[in-house]
């Protein structure tokens, strides 16, 4: 089993690790301001920003001043995996003899009348920006494992996450409120009617504001959690709930309102759906745990319902409409257009793919006419497909094995704690989130949204395993 010191395991740690695990929040908490992180500039300050953290945690591990939290041998099979991986997209990118290489190289060097340096990949420099993204997602789910192992620093995390969410849904809203107009300093160019706070996709941003919901809600069903076990009549205890989360814990309950509200405001469909599949599965983890009880557990479902109800009182127009069957669904006709054209794309390079990062390039030789022409096509709208088509089926399938495998793991930790389930309960509920989003939507390939779904399975895993005393791990 994965332990750890008196200082690191049971402890808030020392003094480099708190810093370290500071900037952390800080790195998640900045990641969706521009523009979730989705260009060129701020992906790359993101990922440099992580390599960093992660080399000043190396550095500290090795100077003493930081300890081996988790040990890696608890997780070889997904690590082992997502290196595979990180190594298959590398090649991907080599440059090749030119009878290995993608056919494209050898088209265009005929039409050029000059041979080219061949690759797997259809444009290397796109591989290689979508490893160093993924390498970053990496970096902060490593170092979220190691230093949020201590569970009054996995407490903390957990509300830092809650109120991260919470902050950029009071964004949104008060943007929608003014009329909808700005993206951060950019004026809207795209879906005037739906909140996307400081994300440009709606849908993106409803899978980050599920996340948030997430945390939130497990931070403030916790602070009167305790209560309901009292025996006191029935009047009674409803008042000290009431009390509890409209005083002492007003700031949760405010957590769980605005995201709820800023979810429904976007008006995404799969993205409010898959929240709501989440917070589900979120509440089962509950009553997996013992943590709520028959009746207590209908008091929270019925108090959840409320909100989510109010919630849609106040902003449910949108999504309401986009919920009526009266017309054609153009966005669903679309996305079946694109899947087909997209498992055409793969039937061409299945095992070794055309390169991580490239399906915008590829897509646009496969792309059907009974697509508008005034939109761009750069996403698959569907995770897996794009995957697929990127890296080959094998890689695709490695990849998401390797975060089954996770899950997994948080999975099991409501087996073995006998206490603080939270996180793990998180990790598992987030997992069913993005992967059930990722069918319909792209979400989970916005770096904002990446990082903060790494951070909380490197707390859900990091907590999947009963403290040890007084050994590292």
């Amino acid at each position: 089993m994965s332990g750890n010191s008196a200082s690191g395991g049971t402890g808030s740690g020392n003094g480099t690790e708190r810093w370290l695990f500071g900037a952390l929040l800080a790195l998640v908490a900045l990641a969706p301001l521009p523009l979730a992180s989705n260009r060129p500039l701020p992906a790359a300050i993101l990922s440099l920003g992580a390599g960093l953290l992660l080399a000043l945690w190396a550095g500290a591990l090795l100077t003493g001043r930081a300890e081996m939290a988790f040990a890696p041998r608890k997780l070889r099979w997904p690590l082992g995996l997502f290196g595979a991986v990180a190594l298959w997209i590398l090649i991907q990118a080599l440059p090749l003899p030119a009878a290995w290489g993608d056919p494209v190289w050898r088209e265009a060097g005929a039409a050029l009348g000059a041979p080219l340096r061949a690759s797997l990949s259809v444009d290397p420099q796109a591989t290689l920006s979508g490893l160093m993204r993924l390498l970053a997602y990496a970096a902060v789910f490593w170092l979220t494992l190691q230093l949020a192992r201590a569970p009054e620093r996995a407490r903390l995390a957990i509300a830092a996450a809650a109120t991260i969410g919470a902050a950029y849904a009071l964004y949104g809203i008060a943007v929608y409120a003014a009329g909808n107009d700005w993206v951060t300093i950019y004026r809207k160019w795209a879906y005037h009617r739906a909140l996307s706070s400081t994300f440009v996709n709606r849908n993106s941003y409803a899978s980050f504001a599920g996340l948030g919901l997430l945390c939130a809600t497990a931070w403030f069903v916790n602070s009167f959690r305790h209560l309901l076990g009292l025996t006191r009549p029935v009047a009674q205890k409803a008042a000290l709930i009431a009390e509890e989360i409209f005083s002492r814990s007003l700031l949760r309950t405010a957590c769980v309102l605005l995201l709820f509200v800023a979810l429904i405001l976007t008006g995404s469909r799969a993205g409010t759906a898959a929240s709501l599949i989440a917070l589900f599965v979120l509440m089962l983890t509950y009553a997996r745990g013992g943590a709520l009880r028959g009746g207590q557990a209908l008091f929270v479902a019925a108090l959840m319902g409320g909100i989510a109800l109010l919630a849609l009182t106040l902003g449910g127009g949108l999504l309401l409409e986009r919920l009526s069957p009266a017309g054609p669904d153009v966005s669903a006709d679309d996305r079946r257009v694109i899947y087909r054209a997209t498992l055409d794309a793969i039937s061409t390079a299945p095992w070794t793919g055309t390169g991580y990062g490239t399906y915008s390039q590829v897509f646009a030789a496969y792309r059907p006419e009974a697509l508008p022409s005034s939109v761009l096509w750069d996403k698959a709208h569907h995770v897996y497909l794009e995957n697929a088509l990127e890296l080959g089926v094998p890689a695709m399938a490695a990849l998401n094995l390797a975060i089954a495998l996770l899950a997994g793991e948080a999975l099991r930790g409501l087996w073995r704690r006998r206490r603080d389930r939270t996180a793990p309960a998180i990790g598992v509920a987030a997992t069913v989130l993005v992967g059930f989003h990722s069918f319909f939507d792209f979400s989970l390939q916005m770096p904002a949204v990446a990082v903060f779904y790494a951070f909380l399975m490197g707390l859900a895993v990091a907590q999947a395993w009963p403290q040890a005393r007084g050994q590292t791990g």
